[in-house]
């Protein structure tokens, strides 16, 4: 390799020691990178110099870069003499005073490091007034640096294109990392601030049956799709991660563009463009974190700011995740390319940035394996701890790697800290939520051989929840979400009959009194039921649990997304509820809390016994059962939104099997683009993960 190939190998290598940073924030938003960049370029042009001081042989544990000790630096008056009649020269009078002191003090010996340990034996000040006659003989790369010396215009204008283009990229970097942070926030609030807008409820009906509530292709959404590997998004859904993908594939692009040459760093248009291309995919991929543990949060702030599910959030986080995991790979493998290409590969792989870079990545692949559909349905588990324990040494392995390589001196440790800070928070609120129910006891009953009942005495809670049952297993940490059937016990079971009572008056004419006897004595208490399908895991082990009899300890963690459309529903001059199973649970306090003038419940089931289970919670309902046969869904549907009778918005909501739930979104939608006479909220109350 060539004296300019091995500049760029030395560059590349001692890059984060050959820059620094003033200020705090991200680079170009409350952090400077080169400031002044005369300055900041003097000191380039001489950092690698050998001194006479220099030992021949570094001794381990030495603080040093480039073969100087910082030690060595700070006393060495050749050094620092050319380095004050370099900024004296090339700076001029175009910075105070205190700004070159200030510079001085901070990064005349240290450069990036943020320990200022140890400071130059003299100031700016002296080190210029130390210098009794100019110098003539420029300083000539590879020599030793023994006298006062001018450093050439060749090697500043070389540095000074090196620094300047690439703190314009870094703040490039910062800029577009902020945009796709702050456009994950922002759009989904704009895109639920639409709902707002006076559209005729016909119309705005219309327009969702078509653009948001329709699977993007095909017409299974809840059911999974390609063989069982994944979900199908709907269109409103596909809207956003075409938008975010679109979005991320132009920032890791934009405003990327090679320098002017000679540079110092960088031996061709090529080995800038690659070098840029990877450190913009690494800064993406950090920020892309934050928006990831946030939509995977249950405590995520967008939920209650928004009306979109729990479930939508879900599904972006996958899908956000998906984004964060390529760009990190190909931060990794673009900048891996480009430092075998200058021979920088054996010096770098040694490192402890690099192989906790390469530990990152690894457990980011690793998580998107472990997290596809069929393992998170067949061993549920497995994966909820092995997400968290890889989560964990991502972040660390992110943390590490940026700490290594710039020492917290360019801000990138801050998307680490804000991604952290959030998955952190979330995990604080949870244990808060839990400690609020304190520990409870819970009652297990077999409705039949597939479901079973669990009430549970002194919690109210509505939408869902996640039980801990610590002696449920070893595994006391595990957690599973379930719907709430109903927040309170002692309603009575059959409705009050009234009385008819004949009386005679004295001039023989008869009267009828009609009393109501006094109501049957219940003791109505807080108390949480819950209906669940048994299948394995948790669920098996709590029907093993009916045998014995006993309660068990359960803790509580409540209350979680319950209906995000309530307030639309509570609009709604008609509400339908369709139901299949346990599904009952999710639209059960939906139909008894309905303001509107009419609610009916269509609920399909396999056996009667789940029914006599609820009983109590369905009293002054009005209830369709299909026991053992399907619901004819298309007739009901067209029924609700084709009646001329009624006016107002219709809400349908539909909990239950993935088939049935894609069978009424798909039916909702061809009704409202056809004969539908009314508009339609349309809600899928389902919980995924």
């Amino acid at each position: 390799m060539g004296g300019l190939g091995r500049k760029t190998t030395l560059g590349l290598v001692l890059l984060p020691a050959l820059c620094h940073a003033d200020g705090r924030g991200l680079i170009g938003y409350g952090r400077n990178m080169y400031y002044p960049l005369c300055a900041a370029v003097c000191r380039g042009s001489i950092e690698q110099a050998p001194l006479v001081c220099t030992p021949h042989d570094i001794k381990d544990g030495a603080h040093s870069h480039g073969g100087t000790p910082y030690e060595c630096h700070a006393s060495d008056p050749a050094y620092l003499t050319t380095l004050a009649y370099c900024i004296n020269q090339r700076c001029g009078d175009n910075y105070t005073a205190d700004i070159i002191e200030s510079y001085w003090r901070q990064h005349a010996v240290n450069g990036g490091r943020i320990v200022l340990e140890p400071k130059p034996v003299m100031s700016y000040s002296q080190a210029l007034d130390s210098i009794k006659t100019p110098p003539t003989e420029e300083y000539v790369s590879g020599e030793m640096l023994n006298v006062t010396s001018l450093v050439s215009d060749e090697d500043f204008i070389s540095y000074e294109h090196a620094f300047g283009l690439f703190e314009q990229v870094e703040s490039g970097h910062s800029k577009y990392s902020l945009l796709v942070m702050i456009s994950g926030f922002l759009v989904p609030l704009g895109f639920s601030t639409l709902r707002f807008l006076p559209f005729p409820p016909l119309l705005r009906s219309k327009i969702k049956a078509v653009l948001d509530h329709p699977a993007m292709i095909g017409s299974r959404h809840r059911a999974p799709v390609a063989f069982g590997q994944g979900i199908m998004p709907t269109r409103g859904q596909a809207l956003f991660i075409a938008y975010f993908i679109f979005i991320n594939a132009v920032v890791c692009m934009v405003d990327i563009k090679a320098g002017p040459q000679p540079n110092a760093w960088y031996a061709d248009d090529w080995q800038q463009i690659m070098s840029y291309v990877g450190d913009r995919a690494g800064a993406m991929s950090f920020a892309n974190l934050s928006l990831m543990f946030l939509y995977s949060s249950r405590n995520n702030f967008l939920l209650w700011l928004t009306d979109w599910s729990h479930s939508t959030f879900l599904l972006l986080h996958r899908w956000v995740g998906y984004i964060a995991v390529i760009q990190a790979c190909l931060h990794s493998a673009v900048l891996l390319h480009v430092y075998i290409v200058i021979e920088a590969y054996e010096s770098s792989v040694v490192e402890a940035w690099w192989y906790w870079g390469v530990i990152a990545t690894c457990g980011m692949v690793i998580i998107w394996g472990l997290s596809i559909l069929p393992v998170r349905q067949r061993v549920y588990e497995f994966f909820l701890l092995s997400h968290i324990a890889l989560t964990i040494l991502v972040l660390v392995g992110c943390y590490l790697h940026v700490f290594y390589l710039y020492e917290n001196n360019w801000g990138y440790e801050i998307y680490i800290y804000v991604a952290g800070a959030v998955w952190g928070a979330d995990r604080v609120i949870r244990i808060w939520r839990v400690l609020r129910n304190g520990v409870r006891r819970a009652t297990i009953s077999q409705i039949d051989e597939d479901y079973v009942r669990v009430d549970i005495d002194g919690v109210s809670a509505h939408g869902h929840v996640y039980l801990y049952f610590p002696t449920l297993s070893l595994k006391f940490w595990e957690n599973h979400p379930f719907s709430v059937t109903s927040s309170f016990a002692g309603r009575p079971t059959s409705p009050i009959t009234p009385v008819t009572t004949t009386v005679t008056v004295e001039d023989g004419e008869k009267s009828e009194k009609v009393e109501s006897p006094s109501p049957p004595a219940y003791h109505p208490r807080p108390s949480l039921t819950i209906l669940a399908r048994v299948r394995t895991g948790v669920t098996a082990a709590l029907a093993k649990r009916v045998v014995t009899g006993a309660s068990l300890p359960v803790l509580v963690e409540s209350s979680y997304h319950s209906a995000p459309q309530q307030a639309e529903l509570d609009k709604c001059t008609t509400l339908v509820c369709i139901a299949g199973g346990v599904g009952i649970s999710t639209v059960l306090p939906l139909m008894q809390r309905h303001p509107g003038p009419r609610a009916r419940l269509y609920w399909g089931m396999r056996r009667a016994s789940l029914k006599d289970a609820v009983a109590g919670e369905l009293q002054g309902l009005n209830v369709v059962y299909s026991v053992g046969e399907r619901l004819d869904l298309r007739e009901i549907i067209v029924a609700e939104l084709a009646r001329k009778d009624e006016s107002g918005d219709v809400g349908i909501v539909v909990s239950g099997p993935e088939g049935m739930a894609d069978d009424v979104r798909a039916i909702v939608c061809e009704v409202s683009k056809g004969v539908a006479r009314r508009g339609v909220v349309f809600v899928d109350e389902a919980f995924s993960w």
